[in-house]
């Protein structure tokens, strides 16, 4: 019988948090999407919230349950479809300068559903 591995579990929570990293930098340094992440008090803290998200969606467990309201927390910043966009392309570029192709690209494939969701619910 064959066991499926979760993408976690391919990728491991030490290279999620790198990549997750790694794309802040580029955000960060992104004038386009910067302003968008201005008001964050705790960038870190942010990101480590990020990974988790990451890791929970990939088939990983956290040691306590932490509320993941992505729309919620993503509509007031009235995003645009360009942003949307910018996103996507920074994510995708942190994703294989940090990772093998063959894990890179099926976490490419999650995000970019998550941000069609985001952009059916979000309305744009």
């Amino acid at each position: 019988m064959r066991t499926l591995e979760p993408l976690a579990t391919q990728i491991g929570r030490v290279a999620v948090e790198r990549v997750v990293h790694a794309f802040y930098q580029k955000i960060y340094r992104d004038a386009r999407i910067a302003p968008f992440f201005g008001q964050l008090t705790d960038a870190a803290a942010h990101e480590a919230h990020v990974a988790d998200f990451w890791w929970v969606a990939m088939g990983g467990r956290i040691a306590s349950r932490r509320p993941f309201d992505m729309m919620g927390q993503h509509a007031p910043l009235h995003l645009t479809p360009e942003v949307m966009t910018v996103w996507l392309a920074l994510f995708r570029e942190a994703l294989f300068e940090e990772l093998p192709p063959e894990l890179a690209q099926p976490w490419l494939q999650m995000a970019a559903a998550i941000g069609a969701n985001m952009r059916h619910a979000l309305r744009f």
